[in-house]
């Protein structure tokens, strides 16, 4: 059973929201989104949305990687009867693990 841990999916959730953001700027031209931005400014607003979108999504890139990478998804896998099927498949999968007793099991 994989389970995202709960820190993981508040960066979700706030890579969701860059998410909508970013498509709105880049694609739908929302770009009153951005601060310090209005039409009295002599940059285009083509310009504008592709920059200010491509770099809300490349913020969103960052957060949702960042979510992932330090809060991670946890699987657990009770392997009590055939740990070798377990080990085998781990390793020919290439995935790191840690195969053995249960922290619990050492503190009874």
């Amino acid at each position: 059973m994989a389970a995202l841990a709960s820190k993981a999916g508040e960066w979700l959730v706030a890579g969701g929201l860059l998410t909508v953001l970013g498509v709105l700027i880049r694609f739908r031209g929302w770009t009153f989104l951005l601060a310090g931005y209005d039409e009295t400014s002599r940059v285009p607003d083509d310009v504008v949305q592709q920059t200010g979108g491509n770099t809300v999504l490349r913020v969103w890139l960052t957060v949702f990687a960042f979510g992932l990478f330090t809060h991670g998804v946890t699987t657990v896998n009770a392997m009590d009867f055939t740990p070798e099927f377990g080990a085998k498949a781990i390793g020919e999968s290439g995935l790191r693990g840690v195969i053995g007793p249960e922290l619990a099991d050492l503190l009874k």
